[in-house]
């Protein structure tokens, strides 16, 4: 309490004048000068004096003013000090109009949408960093994208905190032409016909028959007792016993990264996600890149449009080996558990014959598959 009292109150520093500490001291007991931390250096004596007595001047006579300290007085250097208020004016700004602006734009397509044109309706639609959410029409920018941007099925505008969310759904377009007036089924692959299942058109196969890529197997053209030749667009499934064969490589050489040891961390700031952009070039031979991004808070809670980003190089150079059979055989096991899902496309696997050797430098593994599908396409 006593210190929060002599801080309001204000103090000053004197130093007695040379030859005049008795004097000083005299002054000061007979006239009622509050003073205290009296204390003596090189034959001089140094003491505090409080309140309105600091501007004494019959005490200036004795002694000299070395620093005043309080209230009063940080308040007139503060005025001298204008870029403090300055700052000070800037803080609060930004701590009003944190909340009430984006400062980051995040998009989130769920397909192979054409996002730049999706970023580009939504700037244009006023979905920018450094717009006030209250001048953002998310029902008007949702329908804006959709409008422009015709591979887009679905569009959602969130904003949470100052980051604006848009979420986007690929629209899948079917092509309509000659399919659309295609009234036969033919074989898509050669084929030992197994069962088949007629819905619409006649059947011009039969179980058994042994078929080629491009035969007929369900006309939509046939006769009828009460009306003659009528056309329909031909329905039903062929199941048959179909042959199909792939080849997966792995080369018996790879490269790989050894590195260095050299490494460095660049820091930078972005603002409004403008910014922080390393202009040093860097071979991406040599060097590989990993960049962390850190928000920046005030009062652990609000978050400033300001992000430190660090860039850390490390140095590297490429090296090549032989690569060994057990690892080769790994990865062809992969690849052949993804072909085989690509080649069979939804059949009904009967066998399979794989044989692995070393050709060429390269290990191979060739595959032949027996299975039922629907050929009728």
């Amino acid at each position: 309490m006593f210190k929060l009292l002599e801080y309001f109150a204000c103090s000053a520093e004197f130093k007695t004048r040379p030859g005049m500490k008795d004097a000083a001291l005299l002054y000061m007991q007979k006239n009622g000068v509050l003073f205290d931390n009296l204390r003596e250096s090189s034959g001089d004596a140094y003491f505090t004096v409080y309140g309105k007595r600091i501007n004494d001047k019959k005490l200036h006579i004795y002694a000299d003013m070395i620093k005043k300290k309080g209230f009063i007085y940080d308040i007139k250097k503060s005025v001298k000090r204008p870029g403090l208020y300055i700052g000070a004016v800037i803080f609060i700004f930004a701590l009003i109009i944190s909340d009430a602006v984006i400062w980051e734009v995040k998009f989130v397509p769920n397909g192979n949408e054409d996002l730049a044109r999706i970023e580009r309706a939504a700037r244009e639609s006023g979905i920018v960093s450094g717009a006030f959410k209250s001048c953002v029409d998310r029902d008007g920018a949702e329908n804006y994208i959709m409008l422009k941007c015709p591979d887009v099925s679905y569009v959602n505008v969130s904003v949470n905190g100052g980051v604006a969310t848009v979420t986007t759904d690929e629209r899948v377009l079917f092509e309509h032409g000659a399919d659309d007036k295609k009234t036969d089924l033919f074989a898509s692959d050669d084929g030992y016909i197994l069962r088949y299942e007629t819905y619409a058109g006649r059947t011009v196969c039969a179980k058994g028959q042994t078929v080629k890529q491009g035969d007929l197997l369900i006309s939509g053209t046939y006769d009828t007792f009460h009306h003659g030749q009528v056309t329909v667009k031909a329905r039903g499934k062929v199941y048959a016993l179909v042959e199909r064969d792939f080849l997966c490589e792995v080369n018996g050489k790879t490269y790989e990264k050894q590195y260095t040891g050299e490494e460095f961390t660049k820091t930078s700031v972005t603002v409004f996600s403008y910014g922080g952009d390393d202009k040093n070039s860097y071979d991406e031979k040599e060097y590989e890149r990993y960049t962390e991004q850190d928000d920046v808070y005030i009062f652990g809670t609000i978050r400033l449009p300001l992000k430190i980003k660090r860039d850390t190089y490390r140095r590297y150079v490429m090296t090549e080996r032989e690569v060994k059979e057990e690892e080769a055989a790994k990865k062809l096991d992969e690849m052949y558990e993804i072909q085989l899902k690509d080649v069979t496309d939804g059949g009904e696997i009967q066998s399979t014959d794989k044989k692995t050797y070393f050709e060429d430098g390269k290990y191979k593994l060739y595959c032949r598959v027996w299975l039922v599908c629907n050929i009728a396409k």
